[in-house]
């Protein structure tokens, strides 16, 4: 590197001609120039401007996995879910249980799929409500964060217990008996309620689940396959000798399912006392800090409005690379309870806050055991500034630091600005200067 790029004059002179490059001809990397007509110029002077976009709602629908369970997380409140989805008829096209065999129990079966999110040390409550209204879409095709449907005002079900996302297979919750000899009475009968889908959408609407109001330990990730979420009616039969049975009332697998999803952020610094719209908190109001926790509406946005002020020059310029260098806040995270995500990905937004394209591909950290601080996600984002750079009007670009949410999860992450001295993000910059 040509010593002149140390100097401080040097790096003004590097952004303030970058906008050009898009006005010359290319620089042919094979074969550079000798050093007294080219420079190679880094920087780290540009700061990315943070903000956290908190949405209103969003959708939920249709899930293929659920969570459930609620978890107070010191920077961003109280975060509860609750899943509502619809069961259906046994899978057997017609169910024939003999006059003389004799209910036994009802329970309630779910699968956890190893995701949590909290401490799951300690003990909750499932509660298992019928649903006293049809599930149905709240707008267009759509079911959110924030839709609900009455219940039944008791539970049908309910279970203490610690779950072990790591080992535990299945859970079953016992459910009222009440509920289970209605159900073996009209499978006895063949009850046209429990025969024919859409009458037993009518007899029994759906169910959801969720914690006691004072759970506040952790969220669990739920598999959601017709086999993973089952009401199961136990029996038996004497003749012509005992035999245990069962019949299993499966989930209907569709878009009359979603997860409820609702964060209370009261004493946080994303409190806000309006309920309604999207709101935009910049890090300078959070303490130097920005969040993302895509599943649960929170995003975190930068931009990099110092890219705009560069003046012109006759000097010619080729970006070379840059990086983007995002840092968690050490003492915000951990290996247990508040776990950093497993990837991060950057998609495009602009004024609207839309989540655009997406900008290369997941990236997953690097981590400093010991201190922490350390710990980064780094992304190649040279194609984006070049465009940044090379576009007219594009002040209201940037992008959004987004968890991959193809499993519902509630994972977050909590990111410093430039003014955190251990812990900021940085636009790292090399660029190839052409002397004439």
């Amino acid at each position: 590197m040509a010593s002149n790029t140390k100097s401080c004059f040097a790096v003004i002179i590097i952004f303030s001609v970058l906008c050009q490059s898009c006005y010359r001809n290319d620089i042919g990397f094979g074969t550079l120039p000798d050093n007294n007509y080219t420079n190679v110029a880094f920087t780290d002077t540009i700061a990315p401007v943070l903000s956290t976009i908190v949405l209103d709602s969003f959708t939920t629908g249709g899930a293929s996995s659920f969570l459930l369970g609620k978890y107070r997380d010191p920077y961003l409140g109280i975060i509860s879910a609750s899943p509502y989805f619809q069961m259906t008829v046994p899978a057997a096209v017609s169910v024939t249980i003999p006059i003389p065999a004799v209910y036994d129990s009802i329970c309630f079966i779910i699968h956890p799929n190893k995701y949590y999110y909290g401490d799951t040390t300690r003990t909750q409550t499932i509660f298992v409500n019928e649903l006293a209204e049809a599930i149905n879409y709240t707008f267009n095709t759509n079911l959110y964060n924030t839709s609900h449907f009455l219940l039944n005002p008791a539970p049908i079900g309910s279970k203490t217990l610690k779950i072990r996302p790591n080992t535990d297979d299945s859970i079953m919750i016992k459910m009222d008996d009440a509920k289970g000899q209605e159900l073996f009475d009209k499978l006895q009968q063949q009850s046209s309620d429990i025969m024919f889908d859409d009458n037993f959408q009518s007899y029994f609407k759906g169910v959801s689940l969720s914690v006691g109001n004072n759970d506040t330990a952790a969220v669990y990730g739920l598999n959601g396959a017709a086999t993973d979420m089952i009401m199961r009616v136990f029996y038996h039969a004497t003749t012509p000798y005992l035999q245990n049975l069962w019949v299993d009332f499966p989930l209907k697998e569709g878009t009359y399912s979603f997860n409820q999803i609702i964060s209370d952020r009261t004493g946080t610094s994303l409190f806000s006392a309006s309920p309604t719209g999207i709101k935009e908190f910049f890090s300078q109001q959070t303490n130097n800090e920005s969040f993302t926790q895509y599943g649960a509406g929170v995003l975190l946005k930068m931009t990099f409005p110092s890219l705009k002020a560069i003046v012109t020059t006759d000097k010619i310029v080729e970006l070379q690379k840059a990086e983007l260098i995002v840092r968690p806040i050490a003492p915000a995270y951990d290996f247990n309870k508040f776990k950093l995500p497993d990837n991060l990905s950057l998609a495009q937004t602009d004024g609207t806050n839309n989540i655009g394209t997406t900008i290369g591909t997941d990236v997953p950290p690097v981590t400093d055991e010991i201190y922490g601080v350390g710990t980064y996600y780094k992304f190649d984002v040279t194609s984006y500034i070049n465009t940044l750079l090379t576009t007219a009007n594009s002040g209201d670009m940037g992008i959004f630091l987004l968890e991959n949410n193809s499993t519902l999860n509630v994972t977050r992450a909590v990111i410093g600005d430039n003014k955190q001295a251990l812990y900021r993000t940085q636009l790292l910059l090399t660029a190839i200067i052409i002397n004439k």
